[in-house]
């Protein structure tokens, strides 16, 4: 049968152990679930779309958690920063150039014409795009809009004639003639805006039949770039393309101009409005990808596009999109690189950002492929996005500086690129070597006049330029941030949860003094700390975002609710600790024994001291006392008692009518145990002494204590049965303890102790060897001690007296009786020693009878 204190012990462990467990993973699982079921980005950017319950409470994770991550962008910024500085000069990938208030300010004091004000003629910005590509750039991306024709543009809407005037084909014609090299910027938003009014055309005109549809498209842009409806009408196996004209008149002049002889003019039909190629439509057809292995369903669905205006789309230039998708709390932390624009149902149309854009070039590829949360470039690139098209980004500064590069790239002003301009176009050379062979360049805006900043993690006012320059840094260096998988941020929480309860469960015991507190607490603040610190080395090293807030969210709560747990369940342990060893137990032992209950439930063998003791003549006394009076007597004399026995550590374990057992050693284990046993015995023989005259004037009689101390092996744990059981000792020198206290009656003595307590204890207390004796199941013979007092404190009178007790007991061991007699004599009527008169007794005797000749001193107890 299993001791019943073991498993009371163990049904309360497992019950703890249950609670933070159940705890742990309830917590674990209610956080983790918010990150686990992350709010799609499409849905946050829907339209009128009011935010769900899931939605709101993930909010509550997402919000702190987006602050942890922007101060880990930071470090990673510092410490790529400090890299960037160690590497050799000349290995930027992206250069930005900027219009800064310097640029302005020399462009109004310059004679050139059309810098006085910002912004330039367009013709200005083409022959910059046409410049930088002249200078090495690989690709410009023009961090500037175009929705709308050029104030400067002599518009002719009846005629659609194109000239030197015509400023939007004056840029035109510059970006054309580098292929491919440049990058105008769109925007999108998900809101529909209202369709734009339409004039009125009711004729139109045919401008051509070409056999193939990117020629039509190509005329229909001729006929969009003049600000008329283009149509692209099947005929048979071919596309024809036909212009909006107001009447017949306008429809043959638009075709004259157009460089063709007369064509036919028709009135335009309702249904022609099917075949309808409108400016949205060709721009459309030139800046959408194609994205294998990716679900366009999935994307961010924009309504609304704002495209440059018709006469700059051309096959000969690249089309992104410039616009920036803040988190709820305004801050931009990546882009979207992929949109779907879906005009009708089902007709997805994905349409790249400008870095993307940009990189497509680089890389040379119009193809892109998604696979294991990467977009593939060609076989260039790669960086992570999800499948809603959103990238976050790695920059590479901790701050966000004071230009467009944001501390990262290498800045060039926009005059210097003029200034190289108008010195090539007058046959000089130029002024100045930019070192942009091979770079990408964005070209943005930065005055005071400028309003394009945004919130980024490494500041409150970056640049537009620097978020494309950083974007598509990040594609060309293959490089980004990855956010871990929900399932990984959900194991992660459940898992700190499990932390946060191990902390309390295991270390609870530390939480009861103010240095346990501290430790207590530090344990949990440095695994917060540690997980922190394996976060931001994970996202540093391997670019990896793994959720912080949630998981110390999770350890924390786990962590105070197993504590609280603890401390309301405190009581029910020390009651359970206070029935194992009595009531009477020491408040340090029971706190010992709180902390470790394998002190109680484990039974094991152990070096320990038991006393014990017993009022002389308590028969008689009980019986001449009432019994009110003698239960108050045994209170006040056992509570003195106790008090001695706890001073010293000790363990109360029974009370037998009059007499008292303790022992030391156990459940606390220490190497003192002698030690304190003695000076329990001490102290109990000072309170009895104290307490002698008040107990003899109210009880009337005098009380005399013996007690028998000794030290040795001994079994320790709790025994008993299921109905009752006891935290005690029990072995052979327990059984000499007993015995002891019951030979002061032959002995006089007050207090004797085993021959181990006095060599354990003989550094600190005086002792004098009273017998040899023979114990009854003990094979060899022992000595015993009587303990006299402390070292030091011992008076001279008794000092005496040792002296001549030693001389008898030596004389009396060499059979030298006669001598002894007298020694022991002196000592016994000079002194008042009752071992002397004992010794006295047994020498007359052996004076009468010699003892055998193999004699050697020794006594049987029992027959005392």
């Amino acid at each position: 049968m299993q001791n019943p204190l073991v498993q009371s012990s163990g049904r309360r462990f497992l019950k703890r152990l249950g609670f933070a467990l159940l705890q742990a993973v309830l917590v674990g699982g209610l956080v983790g679930s918010l990150l686990y079921f992350r709010v799609p980005r499409t849905q946050l950017e829907e339209e009128g779309a009011s935010p769900t319950l899931i939605a709101s409470l993930s909010e509550l994770i997402e919000a702190p958690e987006r602050s942890a991550y922007d101060v880990r962008v930071r470090l990673l910024g510092e410490f790529l920063q400090r890299q960037r500085r160690r590497e050799p000069k000349g290995q930027d990938r992206v250069v930005v150039v900027t219009v800064d208030d310097d640029t302005l300010a020399n462009a109004r004091q310059s004679e050139y014409p059309g810098l006085a004000s910002y912004p330039w003629p367009r013709e200005i910005t083409g022959g910059m795009t046409n410049r930088l590509v002249q200078e090495g750039a690989s690709v410009v991306l023009l961090d500037m809009r175009f929705p709308e024709l050029s104030p400067r543009t002599c518009a002719l809407p009846r005629a659609g004639k194109e000239g030197p005037a015509d400023d939007d084909f004056a840029f035109r014609k510059l970006l054309d003639q580098s292929p491919g090299r440049s990058a105008l910027a769109f925007s999108w938003s998900v809101p529909r805006a209202s369709p734009p009014s339409l004039r009125l055309w009711p004729y139109r005109v045919r401008v051509g039949g070409p056999a193939a549809l990117p020629e039509a498209r190509a005329q229909a842009q001729r006929v969009l770039a003049a600000q008329r409806p283009a149509f692209l009408l099947p005929e048979g196996e071919r596309v024809e393309v036909w212009a909006g004209a107001e009447d017949e008149r306008d429809g043959q002049l638009f075709a004259e101009q157009f460089g063709l002889g007369p064509m036919k003019v028709e009135e335009r039909r309702a249904r022609d409005d099917d075949h309808r190629f409108t400016a949205l439509d060709l721009f459309v057809s030139l800046a959408e990808v194609e994205v294998e292995g990716l679900d366009p369903s999935r994307l961010l669905q924009v309504r609304n596009l704002r495209h440059p205006v018709a006469p700059l789309l051309s096959p000969q230039s690249l089309y992104g999109a410039a616009t920036g998708s803040p988190d709820p709390d305004g801050v931009l932390r990546g882009m979207i690189h992929l949109v779907s624009y879906a005009p009708r149902e089902g007709a997805y149309h994905v349409l790249p950002s400008l870095p993307l854009a940009a990189a497509m070039r680089q890389a040379g590829t119009r193809k892109l492929r998604y696979a294991n949360g990467l977009l593939h470039v060609g076989e260039a690139y790669a960086i992570p996005m999800d499948e809603t098209g959103y990238s976050l980004m790695r920059w590479e500064a901790g701050d966000v500086g004071r230009s467009a590069g944001a501390s990262v790239f290498r800045t060039v002003r926009a005059w210097n690129i003029l200034s190289n301009l108008f010195e090539a176009a007058n046959g000089r050379p130029p002024r100045a070597d930019h070192d942009l062979e091979g770079r990408a360049v964005v070209l943005t805006h930065t005055s005071s006049y400028a309003t394009d900043y945004k919130p980024t993690p490494i500041g409150k006012l970056t640049p537009g330029g620097a978020l494309l320059a950083q974007s598509l840094d990040n594609i060309l260096q293959s490089q980004g941030i990855l956010r871990a998988p929900p399932d990984m941020d959900l194991a992660l929480t459940v898992g700190m949860a499990f932390v946060g309860a191990a902390i309390a469960f295991f270390f609870s015991n530390t939480f009861r003094s103010g240095f346990g507190a501290t430790l207590f607490f530090s344990l949990a603040v440095l695994a917060g700390l540690g997980y922190c610190g394996a976060a931001g080395y994970v996202f540093v090293k391997q670019s990896l975002w793994i959720a912080v807030v949630g998981p110390l969210t999770a350890m924390g709560a786990t962590f105070l609710l197993t504590t609280v747990y603890v401390v309301r369940t405190e009581r029910e342990l020390r009651d359970f600790v206070n029935h194992a060893l009595g009531r009477y137990v020491s408040p340090e032992v029971a706190r010992l024994v709180t902390r470790d209950l394998t002190l109680l439930v484990r039974p094991e063998r152990r070096q320990v001291s038991a006393y014990f003791s017993a009022i002389e003549g308590f028969t008689r006394l009980s019986e001449q006392m009432p019994p009110e009076q003698l239960v108050q007597f045994l209170n006040e004399y056992f509570t003195e008692m106790t008090v001695a026995v706890r001073s010293t550590g000790g363990q109360v374990d029974k009370y037998i009518g009059d007499g008292l057992m303790t022992f030391w050693g156990a459940p606390v284990r220490t190497d003192r145990h002698a030690h304190l046993a003695c000076e329990a015995a001490m102290k109990m023989h000072a309170v009895l002494q104290e307490r002698q005259p008040h107990w003899q004037k109210t009880y009337g009689h005098r009380i005399q204590l013996r007690a028998g101390i000794n030290s040795g092996e001994a079994v320790v744990g709790d025994m008993g049965s299921e109905l009752k059981s006891n935290y005690t000792v029990m072995g052979r020198a327990v059984n000499l303890a007993s015995r002891l206290e019951v030979a002061n009656k032959a002995y006089g003595t007050s207090v004797l102790v085993g021959e181990d307590t006095a060599q354990l204890a003989r550094d600190a207390y005086v002792f004098r060897e009273v017998d040899r004796v023979l114990v009854p199941g003990n094979p060899a013979p022992i000595r015993i001690h009587e303990l006299l007092g402390r070292h030091g404190q011992i008076a001279p009178r008794v000092q005496e007296m040792l002296g001549v007790y030693e001389q008898a007991l030596t004389a009396y061991h060499q059979r030298r009786f006669d001598e002894a007699l007298a020694l022991f004599e002196r000592g016994a009527s000079e002194f008042q020693d009752p071992v002397s008169a004992v010794y006295s007794g047994r020498c007359r005797r052996f004076q009468v009878t010699a003892p055998a000749e193999d004699w050697n001193g020794v006594y049987a107890l029992q027959e005392t």
